[in-house]
């Protein structure tokens, strides 16, 4: 089975180009009401995006935007707010769950999904509903689909620049010529994590894309990742930065660089790497191609995805199995919620 997810990382240019299209065809209904909080409500592989967004539209969305990853919706939540609801498979118990709270307070609800309950829901209450390809059943690796849909629900309902499309466009194009060169670099980085701890760390504007590259390490490479975010990290796990010795000595620190890093945190980088250094097995740096923030962003996932395969075919595992979170959803469907 491994070798559909690397089918499906190899059909990611495509998928991003049907994602672009089908989020200019997105068909919205106005909202009843001024928007004036937004909520992006999904989890795992449906609901990276949403936190990816967060960070791509936060100089731009002139409304607060919340992160939801849980089974409650926060009180301030009303007829001022848009939810959108991501779910790949539209069965997701969490979603489904909030989004039902949502509607009794006249919410604005927009439902991305596949199909399944969600989908189903959006019919009959005539909540906005933008329906994705089904191809297979594997969120983590379509993730272009729900970010690409969106970040295109923000565009078509006006509260982002249409800008940003373009934006989308310039990561598109990247994606499209970096296929001669992305799998040898995916390559080289996942040889230097093979039997080592990654430490993951990157400015908080690019938080989110270093949360992806390791939820992928450990989906297909079955293995433990680690990820913090400057200048959080300097207030307290800096000084962690000296036991247990032995396991320092067999990890690996990843520094995520971008031009769209604040200064202060590149300067805060050049500080902490001799500390790093000194601890650990490597250092390394990757560079985030693009120009836009956008572009960046879906260059980064392409590469961090082929990684992410490299890595569970060193390791000797199978990149699509992912039985203990089956275990755990069929444990949990024998309890009544």
């Amino acid at each position: 089975m491994s070798e559909l997810i690397r089918t499906l990382i190899e059909g990611y240019p495509a998928q991003v180009v049907q994602a672009i299209a089908l989020g200019k065809s997105q068909q919205l209904t106005a909202p009843a009401n001024e928007i004036r909080q937004v909520v992006i409500a999904g989890l795992g592989g449906s609901g990276i995006g949403g936190s990816i967004v967060k960070t791509l539209t936060a100089q731009m969305l002139p409304a607060p935007l919340e992160i939801l990853k849980s089974y409650d919706l926060p009180a301030w939540v009303g007829k001022h707010t848009l939810l959108l609801a991501s779910s790949h498979s539209g069965n997701t118990e969490e979603t489904l769950t909030v989004v039902q709270q949502a509607a009794q307070k006249g919410t604005k609800i927009v439902a991305i999904t596949t199909g399944g309950q969600l989908a189903d829901l959006a019919k009959s209450n005539g909540w906005d509903l933008v329906l994705m390809p089904f191809e297979k059943p594997c969120p983590r690796q379509f993730l272009a689909y729900s970010l690409i849909q969106q970040l295109y629900v923000l565009i078509n309902l006006g509260l982002v620049p249409a800008s940003l499309a373009a934006d989308i466009d310039e990561g598109a194009a990247l994606v499209q010529a970096s296929q001669s060169t992305v799998q040898e670099s995916a390559r080289e980085i996942a040889a230097k994590c093979v039997n080592r701890l990654p430490f993951i760390y990157a400015d908080e504007r690019l938080g989110a894309l270093a949360l992806r590259f390791q939820q992928q390490i450990n989906e297909n490479a079955k293995q433990m990742a680690h990820v913090n975010v400057f200048p959080e990290m300097n207030h307290n796990e800096l000084v962690g930065w000296r036991l247990p010795a032995l396991h320092l000595q067999q990890s690996v620190v990843i520094l995520l660089r971008s031009a769209h890093n604040h200064p202060r945190v590149d300067i805060r980088l050049a500080v902490c790497e001799p500390i790093f250094r000194k601890l650990t097995a490597d250092v390394m740096h990757l560079q985030l191609q693009g120009n836009s923030l956008a572009a960046q962003t879906l260059h980064f996932i392409h590469l961090t995805d082929w990684v992410s395969y490299f890595l569970a075919e060193i390791n000797g595992v199978d990149a699509y199995e992912i039985d203990v979170i089956n275990h755990l959803k069929n444990e949990l469907a024998k309890v009544a919620s």
